[in-house]
């Protein structure tokens, strides 16, 4: 599912329980975040997802809210490779 900015900000006083800042390439980051159990992407009015230059401008986008955890989910190094197969290693995970 997905949440615009705008509407995200009408829970400004419910606990968002998960903040994922994932890493897209490397360069942009987008969030998603759980809110009551449902799990969202942030997007802009247009229903796009927002993109932000770092994890730090991501993490800034949410201090008003009342946010229980924090983690930074980067690109693994094979993700990129073309023809390479997928592999069920978990996902990384760093705590912010």
């Amino acid at each position: 599912m997905h949440m615009a900015n705008g509407e995200l900000r009408d829970h400004k006083n419910d606990e968002i329980s998960l903040l994922e800042i994932v890493s897209l390439e490397g360069r942009y980051y987008m969030a998603r975040f759980y809110l009551n159990g449902q799990g969202y992407v942030l997007t802009d009015p247009y229903d796009k997802p927002m993109m932000f230059s770092g994890a730090c401008e991501a993490r800034k986008f949410f201090a008003d809210y009342q946010v229980q955890h924090i983690e930074v989910i980067p690109p693994t190094g094979t993700d990129e490779m073309i023809g390479m197969p997928d592999t069920s290693s978990e996902t990384m995970r760093v705590p912010l």
